[in-house]
């Protein structure tokens, strides 16, 4: 059994793991190479405070004011109890919406594992909106101390503002009357937008601000209007951030560009190692096909850019404390060498090696390797390891387009 914990005396290592936590899952977290501290770098410095499971903004402000509704009971015991009421009081206030509106919970009701508050609660401390750190244990501890030697009132059944410290910021929008017991919905009024805006405007997962002009909120939330952009780097509004922003994008977007094709090639060689048959053979063609195509497509001035700037990856690990070893920059740094020529990598069993090599290396150990074990090759369905990197882009896209159109505007 794999096991994770911590000494509960250390916030900030605890937020930091809390925060590795989050990023390694969702629809992105699939990381058969070994690169994702260095995808989480980026996405971090473009999109703090958002993980790949988020998926509406308000949620922000619903888990603060279930909170603070929480933080007038008695013991901890008792306001983590009434938090995990006010969570499933939610989801029953949102279940109008139906299935696909990112409703946290809508199928599994009372017996949802992971709540809003944990979902989020990295990310209100990254936005400024939590201000106490450690995991909510910790938080609710503090509170019931706070309010027992008098320092605190009661907030109430209407989630009124307060000027009183529960630990979260005492400046964000008054709740709903009545919540969480109405209805609801992810319609930001002009107050609760400009509020969140700002919050992600100035977030940086680095508490002394470094990285913080790689923060694309600033430039993307001005643009007031939805869009389908189907990567950060096609964004309207590209042309007008700074110039190291930009900078870090196109790395970013070489990176990502680059770094697919491993992935593919990757598919190529389980793929290849899976017993012949009508079935392992349009396997074997589709995903040639793809890495054709990917190799094709490639720009050989991602290639250029990205060979020279492999020294700045491990400095992004340092800014996120995401721990980017030398192992993956060697990885990096030679995959990107054999891309000056990738129509040849297919049939190259240099490439071929490299790719294989890697994931037995980070996956042996653990009995997941598919390149050694045919087991797990028969429990591989052929779909693609890895989708190309978006950098959390869908999950900042959907809260730019929330914050895009208020409802009272």
């Amino acid at each position: 059994m794999n096991f994770l914990g911590w000494v509960d005396h250390d916030p900030r290592q605890e937020d930091a793991i809390l925060r590795a936590l989050g990023a390694a899952k969702g629809h992105d977290a699939r990381d058969e190479l070994g690169l994702g501290a260095i995808r989480d770098s980026f996405a971090d410095l473009f999109f703090p405070g958002i993980s790949t499971i988020q998926q509406r903004v308000r949620y922000f402000l619903f888990v603060q004011w279930c909170c603070e509704i929480a933080a007038s009971q008695g013991e901890a015991d008792r306001v983590l109890a009434r938090l995990r009421e006010s969570e499933e009081t939610l989801i029953h206030s949102l279940e109008h919406l139906g299935e696909g509106h990112g409703v946290i919970g809508i199928l599994s009701k009372e017996d949802l594992k992971r709540t809003p508050s944990e979902i989020y609660w990295n990310g209100l401390l990254v936005l400024g909106m939590r201000r106490t750190r450690g995991n909510r244990r910790r938080w609710a501890r503090q509170a019931a101390a706070s309010r027992s030697s008098g320092r605190t009132d009661s907030l109430g059944e209407d989630a009124a503002k307060t000027s009183v410290d529960l630990g979260f910021d005492p400046e964000r929008p008054q709740a709903p009357k009545g919540f969480p017991g109405v209805e609801l919905d992810f319609a930001l009024n002009v107050a609760e937008a400009d509020f969140l805006r700002s919050r992600l405007v100035n977030g940086c997962v680095d508490p002394a601000g470094r990285g913080h002009e790689y923060n694309l909120f600033g430039t993307f939330a001005r643009y007031r209007h939805k869009t389908d952009a189907q990567a950060l780097w096609d964004h309207p509004r590209i042309s007008g951030l700074k110039a190291e922003a930009r900078d870090m994008v196109m790395l970013g977007a070489a990176f990502a560009r680059i770094m697919y094709g491993a992935a593919i090639l990757y598919n190529v060689c389980v793929a290849r190692l899976m017993p012949s048959n009508e079935s392992t053979e349009r396997l074997r063609s589709a995903h040639a096909t793809a890495f054709i195509g990917w190799a094709e497509a490639l720009n050989p001035a991602d290639v250029t850019l990205l060979d020279r700037r492999i020294p700045d990856l491990q400095a992004l690990g340092a800014i996120t404390r995401h721990g980017i070893n030398d192992r993956a920059i060697a990885f990096v740094r030679r995959w990107t060498q054999l891309c000056g020529e990738p129509l040849k990598l297919l049939h190259d069993p240099t490439a071929s090696l490299l790719v294989s090599n890697r994931e037995v290396y980070l996956k042996t150990s653990s009995g997941t390797s598919r390149i050694r074990s045919a087991k797990q090759r028969e429990r591989w369905r052929g779909e693609p390891g890895s989708q190309q990197m978006d950098f959390r882009w869908f999950v900042a896209r959907s809260c730019l387009n929330d914050l895009a159109t208020p409802a009272d505007a």
